[in-house]
């Protein structure tokens, strides 16, 4: 049986984007995940904390179980409307971080897309 909780995070394998989608409206943070979870994790989430005060703070969750010896990399990533932060805060088991967000200007946001989904497609 698993148990749904938080997942270890590296905090030197996350990063955080902004894309800015225009004058007076919110963009979105895209935020990417990397950790070594316990054996046998699955189900990786990145979720909002919404009791969080001042800012953005994404937590890593995940089901975990049975237990075994070792980690298993993983990585996970979500999307988040909000207005611009410089920083963002990224918790796990482990910790919680301040990651620096990196921006794209809402002119260069169709390149920037085109980009990920090129590099995400096989070659």
């Amino acid at each position: 049986m698993g148990f749904y909780g938080s997942q270890p995070v590296d905090p030197a394998k996350t990063t955080v984007t902004y894309l800015w989608t225009g004058l007076r409206t919110p963009g979105i943070f895209i935020v990417e995940v990397q950790g070594d979870a316990p054996n046998y994790s699955y189900g990786f989430t990145l979720t909002r904390d919404a009791h969080f005060v001042g800012g953005l703070k994404i937590d890593s969750m995940g089901w975990t179980g049975p237990l075994a010896k070792g980690t298993t990399p993983y990585v996970s990533k979500g999307s988040f409307p909000g207005q611009f932060q410089a920083q963002i805060v990224v918790a796990g088991s482990n910790g919680s971080f301040l990651i620096p967000v990196r921006e794209i200007p809402h002119e260069e946001v169709d390149n920037f897309i085109k980009s990920q989904a090129e590099a995400a497609v096989p070659a």
